[in-house]
Order: C-alpha cells, then sequence, then structure tokens
C-alpha cells in the first residue's frame, strides 16, 4: 500500500524524465523488484534514441512487461511537458 504522507509533505514534484530512474523512485510493495533486462534495455534505448519522436511503437511477446514500459514512458513524457499523450492497448 502507497503511503501518500510521506509524498503530501514534499515540497518539490520530482520532474525525473528517465523511465528507469522514475521506476526506481516510485514507492512500491517489497515484492516488486528491478525492471527485467529486457524492459530496462528497451527503456534506455527509447530515452537514448527515439525519446524525441512522435510517434512510438513497442512491440515484444506476451509476458515481457509491455504494460510497464508503456507507462513509464508515458510518465516520462508528462514529466517533460512535451504536450499530449496517449497510451492504448488493444483488446479483443
Amino acid at each position: 500500500m502507497v503511503d501518500f504522507r510521506k509524498k503530501l509533505g514534499a515540497k518539490q514534484i520530482d520532474r525525473t524524465i528517465h523511465p528507469c530512474k522514475i521506476y526506481e523512485n516510485l514507492d512500491r510493495e517489497s515484492d516488486k523488484g528491478p525492471l527485467r533486462p529486457v524492459q530496462e534495455q528497451i527503456l534506455s534505448d527509447w530515452y537514448d534514441k527515439y525519446r524525441g519522436k512522435k510517434d512510438v511503437i513497442l512491440k515484444l511477446h506476451t509476458g515481457q512487461g509491455k504494460t510497464l514500459i508503456g507507462l513509464l514512458i508515458l510518465q516520462s513524457r508528462l514529466n517533460q511537458n512535451t504536450g499530449p499523450a496517449i497510451y492504448l492497448c488493444p483488446d479483443i
């Protein structure tokens, strides 16, 4: 469970833009470990090569963490104040 009292006492909002650092700074439960190597590699590649691009498509196999990657990239874009962002996830 997230303890919002710690967050509410902060005077300045952290605007970290590197998605791996955003994940490291999350107040997550102890059973949620570090990023998987494939997730860290994709996030680092996106940050170094593609974060300036308007449209990015990620394609990974089932169970490799696409949702987390997408949400971290989305938060990074929002922290950059680069305009609106959308995260689409198709469902059958």
